[in-house]
């Protein structure tokens, strides 16, 4: 390519002699030509070489970045292992848990761990876990986060948090709420008492039904805890972790049972007084007999005045047990009902707003019978409704204050609470009762009042005076689907199942 080049370069030098101006010119102009193509190809040289250095610099950020990503995939310490579950497992203790024990063992082992394998790892145990009754998960969990060196707070804490949404184990997890009350209610106790207290809280065994109710009877039987704090515990939590009528009435038998103790510390105590009165007056009168000059009379003046000490202490821990003693035997069952204990050995719910009570139609042992466990869960709809002014429409005939209700009415509160969902094999919980508020409170949506609404949303009939059932069940089942809709599409449904009717 050279030698054609050189050759010609000599053609064109020896033909310039023959060339006119013009010629020249355009000579010039091919010239020129030359050079611009010199020019460009430099130039485009130059582009070239900095499109490589561009690309070999993204190639190097590319290869930089494929390493931090590898980098990544290897969990090296606990931060890195933080920053890995906040990213795949926000807000879920039982794979942290796995995790940091996983990972905390490898370490032991001196093997890497990568995300992939921890990923698989809790995966399999996560399957695994499910595969356990939730009896031992919960052992499981606690016996884990009691090795971690929670305290008994943080425990409960941690529980209510992790199984709170499994209505398989609703009554536990109320009892571990009962539980955390009754800690942060024994830490402002003397040193003592808030030992025992926490001891019985440490033994309970959080996955039975009757744990809480247990730990109620150890502490009223505990010598460590004042009659004080024993009445507290009992006014705060009796009836709050009762779930069956067997429960209620072993819970009567324990307020009759402290009320018979503060009957009989009373009448020890008065006893005592009446001693010490004999006494003083005894005393008083041998004084009146001594000479004022006797020595003796300083002696008997120092006794009476030591037993007027007596007899005044004495009058005030009387006066202090009156206070104590219950004026009936009942306790709180529910925020606003309270299960009581009659004379004539009857039970009862009172509705205290409305000073109305429903006898229990069995005394008979075993009291845990479906008729009972009714009769009791039936006053729950009953007030709700009596504050809507439709109770007596609904239970036909009405009910009578402090009378056993029919099996009729018993079975209409069945109805109202099956149908909206609730587990009527157990006395409602305060939860329950304040949906159960809400959902009838949708009766009386129309515009009429009382008896017009019932009319209107044809469950009650006018000209026979009783209610449709079936139409009952039918507007509780829309206003159970529709509890997450604003009260006017709640209405809306409601009328549609009429004109479908």
């Amino acid at each position: 390519m050279r030698n054609n080049f050189e050759n010609n370069s000599a053609m064109l030098k020896s033909a310039e002699p023959l060339l006119d101006s013009a010629d020249s010119l355009s000579g010039n102009q091919d010239f020129q030509t030359l050079e611009q193509l010199n020019y460009r190809a430099k130039q485009h040289k130059l582009q070239r070489k900095s499109r490589e250095k561009i690309e070999e610099n993204e190639h190097k950020k590319v290869e930089l970045d494929l390493e931090k990503e590898m980098c990544f995939t290897e969990i090296s310490n606990e931060n890195e292992l933080n920053k890995f579950l906040e990213n795949n497992y926000p807000n879920n203790i039982n794979a942290k848990k796995i995790s940091h024990n996983y990972f905390q063992r490898q370490n032991e082992l001196g093997l890497s761990v990568s995300v992939e394998v921890i990923e698989n790892y809790i995966k399999s145990q996560t399957e695994d876990n499910n595969e356990l009754s939730a009896e031992d998960q919960i052992k499981n969990y606690k016996e884990e986060l009691t090795k971690q060196g929670k305290s008994q707070s943080e425990i409960l804490q941690l529980l209510i948090a992790e199984f709170e949404g499994n209505e398989s184990i609703s009554v536990w997890v109320e009892n571990w709420k009962s539980y955390l009350k009754l800690y942060h209610l024994a830490e402002s106790k003397p040193l003592a008492e808030k030992t025992a207290i926490f001891s019985i809280i440490n033994k309970a065994d959080f996955t039975s039904e009757t744990a809480f109710s247990t730990s109620l009877v150890e502490i009223s039987q505990s010598a460590d805890i004042s009659n004080e704090t024993k009445l507290e515990i009992s006014r705060e939590f009796n009836g709050a972790n009762v779930f069956s009528v067997d429960d209620m009435n072993y819970t009567l038998k324990e307020v009759k049972n402290h009320k018979e103790k503060i009957e009989n510390a009373i009448s020890t105590k008065s006893c005592e007084k009446s001693s010490l009165d004999l006494e003083i007056d005894t005393l008083e009168d041998e004084l009146e007999k001594l000479p004022l000059d006797d020595p003796k009379r300083k002696e008997l003046e120092a006794e009476i005045n030591q037993k007027k000490e007596a007899l005044e202490q004495t009058e005030n821990e009387i006066n202090q047990l009156e206070k104590e003693k219950p004026k009936d035997i009942s306790f709180q069952l529910r925020e606003g009902f309270s299960a009581k204990l009659n004379p004539d050995g009857s039970r009862s719910i009172k509705i205290l707003a409305k000073d109305f009570a429903i006898k229990l139609p069995s005394n008979f042992l075993p009291l845990t019978t479906t008729k009972n466990l009714r009769a009791i869960n039936l006053s729950f709809p009953y007030l709700a409704l009596k504050n809507q002014n439709i109770a007596d429409y609904i239970f036909s005939p009405n009910l009578d204050n402090n009378s056993v209700p029919s099996k009729s009415q018993r079975d209409i509160g069945h109805l109202i609470i099956s149908t909206l969902g609730f587990d009527d094999k157990r006395i409602l919980s305060e939860e329950n009762i304040k949906q159960l508020n809400k959902d009838l409170s949708k009766l009386t949506l129309g515009v009429g009042r009382g008896q017009e609404n019932l009319i209107e949303l044809e469950i009650y009939d006018i000209s026979s005076q009783s209610i449709d059932k079936t139409r009952l069940a039918e507007v509780l089942k829309v206003v159970r689907e529709g509890r997450d809709l604003e009260d006017t599409l709640v209405f809306e449904k409601i009328k549609n199942i009429q004109t479908k009717g």
